[in-house]
């Protein structure tokens, strides 16, 4: 007579989604603010008369020039002291943030979840590194710098 065997152990549980919890209302504050100051001095570079005085930096104003470098400045200040980014890592978006003003508006909107959700978001199983943000920055910002330059 065989004694009866216990049954196998049920396989280990794949690991589920990882949750990013939403932005403390602090960090959206400042998420929000740093998005009005940046499209603000994009429709600014972007409305200006044509005949208004440029001397200064290049093409640039130095007030324009201070305003852009302190942006720069909030916005890796937000990167390094924020929440874990979800869908780049941190370096990642601060070479496409350098380089592609654009991601600084993605990066506003979308990072560490949506400014629009208070709920926690599901990370996604691959986040774009730092290597691949620099290659991205620079093939992208090049052309885009010399598109807004020729303006």
């Amino acid at each position: 007579m065989s004694l009866p065997t216990a049954p196998p152990p049920p396989p280990p549980a794949a690991p589920g989604p990882r949750l990013v919890p939403p932005s403390s209302t602090a960090h959206l504050a400042a998420r929000l603010v740093l998005l009005v100051v940046v499209l603000a001095s994009v429709a600014y570079a972007l409305l200006r008369p044509a005949g208004a005085d440029r001397s200064g930096l290049g093409s640039y104003d130095a007030p324009d020039a201070l305003l852009a470098l302190g942006v720069l400045v909030a916005l890796t200040v937000t990167i390094i002291a924020g929440p874990e980014p979800r869908l780049a890592t941190r370096w990642a978006w601060f070479w496409l943030v350098a380089y592609v003003w654009p991601a600084a508006v993605v990066y506003l909107l979308l990072e560490p979840t949506a400014a629009w959700r208070r709920e926690p978001a599901r990370a996604p199983g691959r986040r774009l590194t730092g290597g691949w943000g620099l290659l991205i920055g620079l093939l992208l910002g090049t052309p885009l710098t010399a598109l807004l330059a020729s303006r």
